[in-house]
């Protein structure tokens, strides 16, 4: 039956208000949507970001609406069964996650962001060294690391013919080179690392279904800490294979799919380190940011206080930092706050920076390496000399 013009009209309002209010029933019924990205979800922080106000509160929803992680999985499974191609969750042109050789999974993002970064190889390399050469010449002792993107350490389980693979080789060879050879205080070369022990070990030392280094990988770039802030603390022994676990990679859930996968898991087991306390030292909501206190007999510890400048890359091998210091305080690299990351840097003895690939170019454009932030260090620092 024909319902003329009101009728239509009445069906378009009554369907476009179930499309506007149906989450917020969800919600009401079943409380927020879980997490899909291995991450918190987005904090609001008010009315006090001017325009910038609504695109955080857009974020805020959005990390939140109930059944996402629904969606997300019947998206994949549309464009998987009915497109056959890879899931490109929202209608996206291209899939954010991307299929690799032996069932390896990798992020889209890694690829996007070496085919356009937010600063040529040389000036993120130079941005690092000025970072690092003030906290120096400040009196203060510096290690600089950089956690290479999975798709860098093992390019060659990427997918054959993958588009923008000529951008990703030229930028990260040269990202490499640059870092390499700039002279950067402290540096330690984790590529390098992890693709000498990965050939040593055949293991590939990340997560097949997850973006991140799994606990062998993350070793690497801990027993490098430790060889280079206390040349002869390592020690094998300390380090104990409990076996396989399971998990559930953030790349298998931003695809859309299910299912857990396996992978090694490896403890440092100090007994003689006690740890004395764990403090909270902000009210941001995810509470990474901390300081740790821990006591052990004379020559066990990393001695002084350090600040450890960290992102998911650090926080998933933190336990296997933290019994190796004195006093350390851990705040995540996007917190970022100027007063809050000067007075960090002014309060330490050392300062240890530890970011992924993917986000350098921007953290040290608009963060801790930006020109705004170098000057105020430079002129903060130096006057305390």
């Amino acid at each position: 039956m024909w319902l003329g013009r009101r009728g239509s009209t009445a069906i378009t309002a009554v369907g476009a208000a179930l499309v506007i209010f149906a989450p917020a029933l969800v919600y009401v019924a079943h409380g927020p949507g879980q997490p899909i990205e291995n991450r918190a979800p987005e904090a609001y922080t008010g009315l006090d970001e001017g325009w910038d106000s609504f695109g955080a509160l857009g974020r805020f929803i959005a990390s939140r609406l109930p059944l996402r992680t629904t969606s997300v999985r019947a998206d994949a499974w549309v464009d998987e069964h009915v497109f056959r191609e890879d899931p490109a969750f929202g209608g996206a042109a291209t899939p954010r996650v991307l299929r690799g050789d032996q069932g390896f999974l990798f992020i889209a993002d890694a690829i996007d962001v070496a085919c356009a970064p937010h600063a040529t190889p040389q000036e993120s390399a130079a941005s690092l060294a000025e970072l690092a050469e003030i906290i120096k010449a400040s009196g203060r002792e510096v290690l600089t690391m950089v956690a290479p993107d999975k798709s860098t350490v093992h390019p060659e389980l990427l997918p054959v013919g993958m588009a923008k693979r000529e951008c990703f080789d030229e930028y990260t060879n040269e990202l490499w080179s640059d870092m390499a050879s700039a002279g950067i205080e402290g540096y330690v070369d984790l590529r390098a690392a992890l693709k000498n022990e990965s050939a040593d070990s055949r293991e590939p030392l990340y997560f097949r279904k997850d973006t991140h280094w799994d606990s062998a990988g993350s070793l690497v770039a801990v027993k490098a800490m430790v060889d280079a802030l206390a040349p002869g603390l390592w020690s094998d022994a300390e380090v104990h294979y409990l076996g396989l676990t399971r998990y559930g990679g953030d790349l298998t859930v931003m695809q859309g799919g299910t299912g857990d996968d396996e992978a090694p898991i490896y403890q440092v087991q100090r007994p003689d380190v006690v740890s004395v306390s764990v403090e909270q030292i902000d009210d941001i909501a995810h509470g990474f940011n901390r300081r740790f206190i821990n006591d052990a007999p004379p020559g066990r510890l990393i001695e002084g206080r350090t600040v450890l400048f960290l992102d998911s890359f650090g926080l998933a091998a933190l336990t296997q930092i933290t019994p190796f210091f004195r006093d350390l305080t851990i705040i995540h690299v996007d917190d970022y706050e100027p007063q809050k990351f000067l007075d960090a840097i002014d309060s330490a003895d050392r300062v240890w920076f530890l970011t992924v690939e993917r986000s350098l170019s921007y953290r040290l454009q608009f963060g801790i390496g930006s020109r705004d932030f170098l000057d105020l260090l430079d002129q903060e620092l130096s006057q305390k000399v």
